[in-house]
């Protein structure tokens, strides 16, 4: 049986925080702009108080002028999220759903995001700051109309991260393989199942929301991988995996299927699994089913 080691993922937050902060600063660029156009920038969470760790639902909005000229190029839109010294603590650096180079003068572009708020060692608020850059020309950054901090970088909101202790840990049990990491980006992690995986939390006993952030191999299977979710003895959803690409699904967990024990088992059972060596998929041995990123029950209302 295994739990989470929140203190050690801290540490390594810091440490990774502190060797890749000049690489970030550069990555978003901070040149002078070649153009700029009439857009203002907001930022809304639905938390405005959430503890790191756990997931928010960001909704970015880009209120673009009647006046405002085409966009001939596709930018990416930076996010920094700063500390009460203007340190960077993350970001959530995207591309819009809708390319720049398609926006419209009179319009709106609205769309939401999950980010889920890394193990970072810092507590209290926070401000957001975003922009416009170019990534693949220096990162060139486009003038926007807003409160420009400096370097065409704009106010948008602010966020307050409460301590971890506020989260609900899961406890791994049977079915789960050991933590992984990318090596090529240790803050990417990672858990393999079986077909099936077990584990265990304290019961809230009340409805909340379970987020499953994962993947799997779907080359190894002969058909689309179904994967159930259960709580104790009842399903709570079932869906099909059917592509490679990272999936997010937001399960909620009414508040009956969590009875009234302390603890609560959450069950993942996969359709199949698959051992890679056996599949021709290199030489790892173990049996594999999905591939977890994230696994979070959010009941915190961040009032």
């Amino acid at each position: 049986m295994t739990t989470q080691q929140p203190r050690f993922e801290i540490f390594r937050a810091t440490i990774l925080a502190l060797s890749l902060a000049g690489l970030v600063m550069a990555a978003c660029g901070g040149k002078e702009p070649t153009e700029s156009r009439p857009i203002t920038v907001s930022f809304e969470v639905n938390k405005p108080r959430a503890p790191i760790g756990s997931p928010i639902e960001i909704t970015y909005s880009f209120d673009i002028a009647a006046d405002s000229e085409p966009i001939s190029k596709d930018y990416t839109v930076f996010v920094h999220f700063l500390d009460s010294h203007n340190a960077q603590l993350f970001t959530d650096d995207h591309m819009p759903e809708i390319a720049t180079s398609k926006w419209k003068a009179g319009s709106k572009v609205e769309y939401k995001r999950t980010l889920f708020i890394p193990l970072y060692p810092y507590l209290g608020t926070t401000t957001v700051e975003i922009g416009l850059y170019l990534p693949g020309e220096g990162g060139v950054r486009l003038g926007l109309d807003g409160p420009d901090s400096g370097r065409l970088s704009y106010r948008a909101g602010r966020l307050e991260l409460l301590d971890q202790k506020e989260n609900i840990f899961l406890v791994y049990k049977e079915g789960w393989h050991q933590l992984e990491s990318a090596p090529e980006n240790p803050n990417l992690e990672w858990q393999w199942t079986k077909k099936e995986a077990v584990c265990s939390f304290r019961n809230p006993k009340k409805e909340s929301v379970l987020y499953l952030e994962a993947d799997a191999n779907v080359e190894a299977f002969d058909e689309p991988l179904n994967v159930s979710v259960m709580i104790g003895e009842t399903e709570i959803a079932t869906f099909e995996v059917s592509g490679r690409d990272p999936f997010l699904q937001k399960l909620t967990i009414p508040a009956d299927a969590l009875g009234d024990e302390d603890w609560v088992d959450l069950r993942i059972v996969n359709s199949a699994s698959f051992i890679p060596s056996d599949a021709g998929l290199g030489d790892d041995t173990r049996e594999l089913g999905l591939r977890v990123y994230h696994l979070y029950i959010d009941t915190f209302t961040g009032t």
